[in-house]
């Protein structure tokens, strides 16, 4: 079965259409691309035409794009190119796309198989906008069911009370609980903010991360709920640290991973390979596979490293690291255990080569947050 869902789009520019544009049609989320099908649109330019159509009709203000996504039930084991090949009906039967253009990308990063759909506010025929109603939802919905059954997959049951989610059909954990996970396994791996508001906007759940707070709004059918909820991050504080401020510090220090990966292989490699030893030493290659993924390595310089870390020196941070993991362990679900040992661990290990070295100032990733430009979802 698969389950439509669109995603709030908020009054913005063309900076956040291109935006948009780029998280979906992510290679490290689409098989280098492959995954990406575009109607009426030269693919690698979808930007550039929007922006020609909307400035053709003098409509590149307001609203600039529609986002719906497609997730797939994970008990189908539906394949990427199946996906694809149920988008491409999807887009080429669904008549309000006619008209538009439409990019379409099939995540494949998650472990439900999903599809977005990006469509420009504006027909490049007549210039008109973009509408949608309940009663359109309610028609894509239809034909997404029919196109499953055509290709063997199930479909939810659902009468006339609209479609409902996975979650719904197990009332075993609480819909908080569930969230709090969504947010710990999106926030670890998220290297901005709008990075993490795109993954929480693929589960359908919209999160307005302001200077103080975040606000969750789960619509109606996730996690089983039979009216939409709005949940703050302070209600979910006895399920792990959901501060703003660990948010904040886990983009800074993913962000930090990602620039030491692309000049200094070695060096992340063994900071993330001792933490998976001393966490999880049944699988200590947890944390390397984890960030790895989502790291985009290839086409970057990695530098061979200059000063192999000495066994005092490894001593010294797999001892900070064991304060931290003390300090946290009572905690059920810590979401910033994880972040306060590489912290940590990467502190140490660079201070200990900027010693060594006696050249280039320690830089400190983790201080000096600055807040990034939203852009709509």
């Amino acid at each position: 079965m698969a389950i439509v869902k669109p995603i709030k789009v908020r009054i913005g520019n063309l900076a956040g259409l291109r935006a948009v544009l780029d998280y979906i049609k992510d290679n490290c989320k689409t098989q280098d691309g492959v995954l990406v099908y575009c109607k009426d649109l030269l693919k690698g330019k979808e930007y550039q035409q929007m922006v020609i159509t909307k400035r053709a009709f003098q409509k590149d203000t307001g609203r600039q794009y529609a986002h719906f996504v497609q997730s797939f039930d994970p008990r189908d084991n539906v394949t990427p190119e199946l996906a694809y090949k149920i988008g491409q009906e999807f887009i080429n039967r669904y008549k309000r796309f006619h008209g538009f253009q439409v990019v379409m990308a099939v995540h494949t990063n998650e472990p439900h198989m999903h599809v977005h759909y990006i469509i420009n506010s504006v027909s490049h025929e007549n210039g008109s906008k973009w509408q949608s109603s309940p009663e359109d939802l309610k028609r894509m919905r239809s034909l997404s069911d029919e196109l499953c059954l055509e290709h063997g997959l199930s479909v939810i049951e659902h009468g006339r009370k609209g479609h409902r989610s996975y979650g719904e059909y197990s009332q075993t954990v609480s819909w908080k609980r569930q969230l709090a996970q969504d947010i710990a396994n999106n926030l670890v791996l998220s290297h901005s903010r709008a990075d993490f508001m795109h993954r929480m906007a693929a589960l359908g759940i919209d999160a307005d991360v302001g200077k103080k707070s975040v606000l969750f709004t789960i619509p109606a059918g996730v996690y089983g709920l039979q009216s939409g909820r709005k949940c703050s991050n302070w209600k979910l504080m006895s399920y792990g640290d959901f501060s703003i401020e660990n948010f904040k510090n886990t983009w800074n220090c993913n962000t930090a991973l990602a620039r030491i990966g692309g000049s200094d292989m070695q060096l992340l490699q063994e900071v993330l390979l001792e933490l998976g030893q001393l966490h999880c030493p049944d699988t200590p290659s947890r944390y390397q596979d984890m960030y790895f993924r989502d790291i985009p390595f290839d086409g970057m310089t990695k530098q061979e490293i200059e000063i192999a870390l000495s066994r005092k020196a490894l001593d010294s941070m797999l001892e900070k690291v064991r304060q931290a993991h003390e300090r946290a362990k009572a905690e059920s679900q810590q979401a910033g255990l994880l972040l306060a040992t590489i912290a940590d661990t990467l502190a140490e290990v660079l201070r200990w080569q900027a010693e060594q070295r006696q050249n280039a100032p320690y830089h400190d990733y983790y201080t000096g947050y600055e807040e990034e430009n939203e852009y709509e979802l």
